[in-house]
C-alpha cells in the first residue's frame, strides 16, 4: 500500500488478478489463389466481411480453437492450422469490447475445396474472393489484416499488427 498526501492508493497485481482479455483465431482459408470471407450477423458494416474465425474457450490453446471454431461455423470443415501469419492487437474499447489479441493463421486447402456456413452460428455468408476483389466487401481493419496477411503469405513471415496495421518498432 502507498500513501501519498493522505491518499492510500493500492498497487493492483495483474498476474494475480489480470483483466479480461479475449483470445481469437482466425483463418486465411486459402485455394488456388483465392480466399474465404465471411459476413457477420453480430457486426456493423464497418466490421460485417472477414476472415472466419471466432474466440477461444478458457484454457483452450488458439490453434484447437481455430479447427474446433472452423467445424461448428463452416459446415462441419475440417482443417488444421498451418502457418502462423498475424498477431493482431485490438485495444479495449470502453463499454463496447474488452481488449484482444487475434491469432491469424493460413490454412491452404485442395482445388475442390468448398465452405458453407452452419446456420445459427453468426455467419451470414462465405464467399471465395481474391486480392483485387476483397475490397469491394471486407473495409477499415478487416482488409487492412487481410491484405497484411496475405503480404505475411508471400513473405513467409509473421506480422504483428495493431488493429490491422503493422505495427511500428
Amino acid at each position: 500500500m502507498l500513501t501519498v498526501w493522505g491518499m492510500t492508493t493500492e498497487k493492483h497485481d495483474y498476474f494475480k488478478d489480470p483483466p479480461p482479455r479475449r483470445v481469437g483465431t482466425l483463418g486465411l482459408l486459402e485455394r488456388d489463389g483465392q480466399f474465404v470471407i465471411i459476413s457477420r450477423s453480430y457486426w456493423t458494416e464497418v466490421s460485417r466481411w472477414g476472415l472466419p474465425g471466432g474466440t477461444a474457450d478458457a484454457n483452450e490453446l488458439p490453434r484447437r480453437a481455430f479447427s474446433r471454431l472452423m467445424a461448428e461455423k463452416l459446415g462441419g470443415l475440417r482443417v488444421t492450422a498451418s502457418a502462423l501469419l498475424a498477431v493482431d492487437h485490438s485495444p479495449e474499447w470502453p463499454g463496447r469490447f474488452h481488449e484482444g489479441v487475434n491469432f491469424v493463421y493460413h490454412v491452404p486447402l485442395p482445388s475442390d475445396a468448398d465452405v458453407t456456413v452452419t446456420d445459427g452460428r453468426g455467419y451470414v455468408e462465405a464467399r471465395w474472393v481474391d486480392e483485387k476483389t476483397v475490397g469491394e466487401l471486407a473495409v477499415d481493419h478487416e482488409l487492412a489484416r487481410i491484405l497484411q496477411c496475405l503480404e505475411a503469405v508471400r513473405d513467409g513471415t509473421t506480422k504483428e499488427l495493431l488493429v490491422g496495421l503493422p505495427m511500428r518498432i
